[in-house]
């Protein structure tokens, strides 16, 4: 009877082990790939740490605003509402146009802007950095690959 009794403890012991192995690994797996995954944020310090995680949460709290316009444009777009976006190159590296700030023009055309004085959103890649570009209600915008409901005006940075 000791003797079964040892073989089954024995047994219980072995497959105690495995699966705690099997779960150490498992957990080693994760942490790797969270590492590798979010290399980029954990490697910020100070006020870039702070402001990522600022921005991590208000995308949390209302995550609809994050637009993936990946397939369009190479770009995610961060749409605060009011007409008013910012997109991101995901290989910024590759385009001048790092961010891209777009604003619903309405009101400033209310307020006396004059679209005419300005130059027309050229397609991706083709912005001047700095300058200021006018896109007419209804035409195509090439960032988000759809005509655009309000008159828009657009600048892109080249943070580099």
């Amino acid at each position: 009877m000791r003797r079964i009794i040892f073989l089954v403890l024995t047994a219980h012991t072995c497959l105690l082990t495995s699966l705690l192995a099997d779960d150490k690994s498992a957990a080693e797996d994760e942490l790797t790939r969270l590492k590798r995954e979010y290399a980029d944020v954990l490697a910020l310090q100070g006020t870039a740490k702070s402001e990522i995680l600022t921005i991590a949460r208000i995308l949390r709290a209302n995550p609809k605003i994050a637009i993936d316009q990946t397939s369009a444009s190479g770009e995610y777009c961060f749409n605060s509402g009011l007409g008013t976006m910012v997109h991101f190159a995901t290989q910024p590296e590759r385009t001048s146009e790092d961010v891209i700030y777009e604003f619903d023009a309405s009101e400033l055309i209310a307020a006396g802007l004059d679209p005419s004085r300005m130059q027309h959103l050229p397609e991706r890649g083709r912005m001047t950095p700095g300058v200021w570009y006018f896109l007419p209600k209804g035409q195509q915008d090439p960032h988000h690959a759809h005509a655009m409901s309000a008159p828009t005006i657009a600048i892109a940075i080249n943070v580099k």
